[in-house]
């Protein structure tokens, strides 16, 4: 015979069939960690699974403290020494996987189902340390739900449908949203959990401090985005003005550009005290792991919210630290034309016109000959650009360079991409005595009419020439424009042959149209949850409230919450209780009023009584009732026996006339 406590005991025990969704849970949880953790968690979760079955089958006993011990030991040194003994995100979210994982191996009770799908709301939020895109969060909504299922389903003791659990907690989950909505909005503004750098996190831009040729030419087969841009005026520069300068490049060994980052040029740009036409924009940048931001020359003011940053005297953006987290900033430019320029000091000059001594001696011969037989810098800028426009191809797939690179690149091959075309002409006005210097960064983007965006993305990389012209300052030229003006008219996709236009972000500009559009539809979701959403902050917070409700006192953020309660209590009044009232038919309602009417007498009806046993009863409790009880009773039994339509009528009459006491 059992005794109460083991029957207590056979009650917390979960069902095997509910077992199987928290199984499920489980699964949809953890599977986007998974490609984002070592391999051999994998196997640890095929492990346990196929441990549980066997347990399930009753072929394995439940593992013992030392198994457990030794497979949690080992976890541990595996996750040392695969994040070499750092102490990061990364490794935290493995042991968390880890540990939710072999949680499966003790799970007996209601308990240990709980602790699981604790666990598993944890592992949810931590999705988001290493993708934060919209549909991440839709997947992250998903998982929530099925967590919310499989808690529900460890009280359930008999078998339910599949769609009854799902809808079950499906509901509860958007019962949940409204809070969820209103909390996101006022609660204060913390810093998320994806600001957290990770220690696997990879350069996306693919910009190093060093171009070589080929560097770009790798890039622009990336399919990621690098920022997008939305224009705060009217007017909006040509895509052919949209040259986003990010890093200067001002030495040069004979084939690999670099930057000599202790020289501050005196050449930084000043307003000439004119009027000036402003660019006003703003920039949602994707992390890169580098200092500096992209923006259009000449930026004079900048706004980068608690991040950091400086407007450095060669007109570029440079962060405090390097860029680990998206980033939305604005920047105000006036165009360069509209600047002056203090003088080149004799070292700045000496080192804008420096080049590695014996290497490209055609080159450097051919400037010289440009340099003798012109009488102004302008004179051998346009020698060379139609020097270039004669029998040069912008391919993305040029031949190797010997170790005279720009000798072999102008004199034998006359085929390359933006890199070779801007670190070639860079010498050649070099060597001409030209101040000179090449700038990486991106060239014009994709724009988004229904959103109003540019999107500039890795395939938008470029790289061109800027020359310090005496009384004017810097001036961008870009050599591949004289080779395939397409590039910077219309676009990367329209400037190269069939074949290299396949290779360009993996062939997406070779994609059939329908595929093209409904990229670019995700590409604007995207933005648009990043810059709302991802991007809101507690400067935003405090301007939305601010608009609002006239700030962000604690007594505003009160009244928020209260009348946030009011209107879920009226609607759930009006949507919830009164569909029910107005559901009941009129003989439910006349029962509901003749029940608070007994009430009053001090006498309730049992749900297993009929009426006319009810009377009976009431009757004999109070006998002033006894000509309205046996009313009451004749015409219940006539309109139960007779089911005539004036007997039922007469029945709601009377109960609903019933006396009051």
């Amino acid at each position: 015979m059992h005794t109460p406590q083991d029957i207590f005991q056979q009650q917390q025990l979960i069902r095997h069939d509910n077992l199987l969704w928290l199984l499920i849970a489980q699964g949809v949880v953890i599977l986007p960690l998974l490609f984002q953790l070592p391999l051999w968690l994998w196997l640890i979760w095929g492990g346990a699974l196929y441990w549980r079955y066997q347990i399930f089958k009753g072929k394995r006993p439940f593992p013992n403290s030392i198994s457990k011990f030794l497979i949690s030991a080992l976890a541990i040194v595996g996750l040392f020494l695969n994040y070499q003994g750092a102490y990061g995100v990364e490794a935290m979210v493995g042991f968390l996987v880890f540990t939710f994982i072999i949680k499966l191996l003790e799970l007996r009770s209601r308990k240990d189902g709980l602790l699981i799908i604790c666990i598993g709301f944890i592992a949810v939020a931590a999705q988001f340390l290493f993708v934060q895109s919209i549909w991440a969060t839709l997947y992250a909504a998903f998982s929530c739900g099925v967590l919310i299922t499989a808690w529900k389903t460890i009280y359930v003791t008999r078998e339910l449908p599949v769609k009854q659990k799902l809808t079950g907690g499906g509901l509860l989950l958007l019962q949940a949203i409204p809070l969820m909505l209103v909390m996101f909005v006022v609660m204060p503004r913390l810093g998320p959990l994806w600001h957290t750098p990770l220690l696997n996190q990879q350069a996306q831009t693919g910009f190093s401090e060093t171009l070589s040729p080929g560097d770009i030419g790798s890039l622009v087969q990336s399919t990621g985005t690098a920022f997008r841009v939305t224009f705060l005026d009217e007017t909006t520069p040509r895509q052919s003005e949209l040259y986003w300068r990010g890093l200067i490049l001002d030495t040069f060994d004979g084939r690999t550009w670099a930057r000599q980052s202790h020289l501050q040029f005196a050449g930084a740009p000043v307003p000439n005290g004119a009027s000036q036409s402003t660019v006003n924009y703003e920039i949602l940048i994707e992390p890169h792991r580098y200092p500096w931001l992209f923006s259009l020359a000449e930026p004079i003011k900048s706004d980068t919210g608690s991040v950091r940053s400086r407007i450095t005297s060669e007109g570029l953006l440079i962060t405090r630290e390097p860029l680990t987290t998206r980033l939305q900033y604005q920047v105000s430019s006036i165009r360069p034309r509209e600047t002056v320029y203090k003088a080149l000091s004799k070292q700045q000059r000496q080192q804008l016109t420096a080049l590695p001594i014996g290497f490209n001696p055609k080159t450097v011969a051919l400037a010289e000959t440009w340099r003798q037989a012109s009488d102004s810098a302008e004179e051998i800028i346009n020698k060379a650009l139609a020097f270039y426009h004669q029998d040069f191809h912008y391919t993305l797939s040029p031949p190797l360079l010997g170790e005279n690179s720009v000798d072999d690149f102008l004199f034998s091959s006359k085929q390359g991409f933006c890199e070779h075309f801007a670190s070639s002409f860079t010498v050649l006005m070099r060597a001409a005595d030209i101040p000179a210097r090449v700038v990486v960064g991106y060239q014009g983007g994709r724009y988004d009419a229904s959103e109003n965006y540019w999107s500039i993305r890795q395939a938008d990389a470029h790289a061109w020439t800027e020359v310090w012209l005496a009384g004017i300052g810097w001036l961008r030229v870009d050599p591949t424009s004289a080779v395939a003006p397409q590039r910077v008219e219309q676009g990367i996709d329209n400037a190269l042959q069939a074949d290299d236009r396949n290779r360009v972000a993996a062939g997406q500009f070779s994609a059939p149209q329908w595929l093209t559009n409904l990229r670019h539809r995700f590409d604007a979701a995207n933005y648009l949850w990043s810059r709302w959403v991802l991007s809101y902050d507690a400067q935003q917070q405090s301007q939305l409230l601010k608009q609002l409700f006239g700030g962000k006192e604690p007594w505003r953020i009160g009244l928020i919450f209260l009348l946030f309660l009011g209107s879920l209590m009226g609607a759930y009044i009006v949507f919830v209780i009164r569909p029910k009232w107005q559901a009941r038919t009129p003989l439910q309602q006349a029962l509901k009023t003749f029940d608070n009417t007994c009430q009053q007498w001090q006498v309730q009806r049992e749900n297993s009584e009929t009426i006319a046993q009810f009377c009976l009863r009431l009757r004999g409790v109070q006998p002033q009732l006894d000509t309205a009880c046996e009313r009451l009773a004749r015409l219940s039994q006539a309109a139960l026996y007779d089911q005539q339509q004036d007997n039922q009528k007469q029945l709601v009459s009377a109960l609903k006339q019933f006396p009051k006491e």
